[in-house]
């Protein structure tokens, strides 16, 4: 039995009511200083030797769904915080870090192996951050992409729990974190029997969502529709499947990519050449579609340069800030691209604060901010000041 998923509205997020101050930014030289614990990180993509886990579907049949009224908040509603690995990239999750815990009243939980808590501590205090904001969650994770591996939450009659599937890459430590999360906060969990990477995915708060035929082909024998059920009954929502960006343009083939969405019916989606035949193909088809369902769409530039993908729809909405990808700091010539980018941001969320973060060195692994945060959601419907409910749809926007 399908459970449709029921849209429970209450207030509005407003900017302001979360007691948060200005985001600040992290001085260069110090970003500089930092130093990786893990200087050759694994990419998002398959590294050499590794392999797409394969579930056999008869196995899969006794996993059991949630059986009360599901709710999957989208990332642009109210969160509690988000997850992140530290190890690699950290410069890149230092500013990030320091954006967040001082623009808004977000925790940050940080995924850290024991050895490397102390330099992890030091290292964002000495930046800037809330520390009163920061939690460590002490698990040696393989990688940094903890949109793909990480536990995705939905609301199960108003109470938070993780839906869990198999990471789609060979990395034991990575695609067993959801399980210690789920014991380490005595949170239900329930497995989705699909192997899967989490930034194929993404969703709005009318129950929508979306992902490419990526899905398809990392779970043979299994029909289009097999999948919708399976997101329809662990999820409550209604997927629709569109096709990927080619192999050779960005290996991920996740649609976290090209599409970000940004408010109920309101989405960005990246605009490419259209000598990039295919990949124009793609993102103008989506854009037709999603207009065509009433939606609202705003365009950020997305290009392949090198071989690599550049991409704006990686960034990240949290609460009261936007964290958006730049590019100039090591290309001086994608400055258009990024004040384009951030133009952009600023006119959908102008009451919010925009933050640019570089990255420069993350996008030639085939990712970039998007895909090394989990948002963790406030489940829990906000209330107006004086407690008074409402049934008014901007709720979670």
């Amino acid at each position: 039995m399908h459970r449709w998923v029921i849209v429970l509205v209450i207030g509005i997020l407003v900017p302001g009511v979360l007691g948060a101050g200005e985001a600040k930014r992290v001085p260069q030289e110090y970003l500089d200083s930092i130093v990786d614990d893990d200087p050759n990180p694994l990419p998002r993509g398959l590294a050499p030797g590794e392999t797409v886990p394969v579930l056999d579907w008869a196995d899969r049949i006794p996993l059991t769904p949630p059986t009360g009224t599901v709710r999957t908040p989208p990332e642009y509603a109210l969160n509690d915080g988000m997850l992140i690995r530290w190890g690699s990239f950290n410069a890149l999750l230092t500013e990030m870090t320091v954006g967040v815990t001082t623009g808004t009243d977000a925790t940050i939980w940080v995924v850290v192996s024991s050895g490397l808590l102390s330099s992890a501590t030091t290292t964002l205090s000495g930046a800037g951050a809330n520390m009163d904001q920061v939690e460590f969650i002490i698990y040696s994770a393989d990688s940094v992409w903890i949109r793909d591996y990480g536990p995705r939450f939905i609301s199960e009659d108003g109470a938070r729990s993780i839906v869990d599937h198999t990471y789609n890459r060979s990395r034991p430590n990575d695609n067993a974190f959801p399980d210690h999360l789920t014991t380490l906060w005595g949170e239900m969990q329930y497995d989705i029997p699909l192997v899967h990477g989490g930034g194929n995915f993404h969703l709005f708060g009318d129950g929508e969502a979306f992902m490419t035929e990526l899905i398809l082909d990392e779970n043979s024998g299994l029909t289009a529709q097999d999948v919708e059920d399976l997101f329809m009954d662990y999820e409550g929502l209604d997927l629709t499947i569109m096709p990927p960006f080619p192999t050779w343009y960005d290996s991920t083939q996740h649609i976290d990519m090209w599409m970000l969405p940004v408010a109920d019916r309101e989405v960005i989606i990246g605009e490419y050449p259209a000598s990039d035949s295919q990949v124009y193909s793609v993102t103008e088809d989506a854009v037709t579609l999603l207009e065509g369902r009433g939606y609202t769409v705003h365009r950020t530039p997305g290009w392949s340069s090198g071989g690599t993908h550049y991409t704006y729809t990686n960034s990240v909405v949290i609460n009261e800030v936007v964290l958006a990808c730049q590019f100039a700091n090591a290309n001086p010539g994608y400055a258009d691209e990024d004040a384009a980018a951030v133009a952009t941001f600023e006119a959908i969320y102008p009451d919010r604060q925009i933050v640019p973060v570089d990255c420069s060195a993350i996008i030639g692994y085939s990712g970039a901010i998007h895909c090394i945060v989990m948002h963790v959601p406030d489940v829990e419907p906000p209330l107006f000041a004086d407690g008074f409910e409402t049934g008014d749809t901007s709720a979670w926007q």
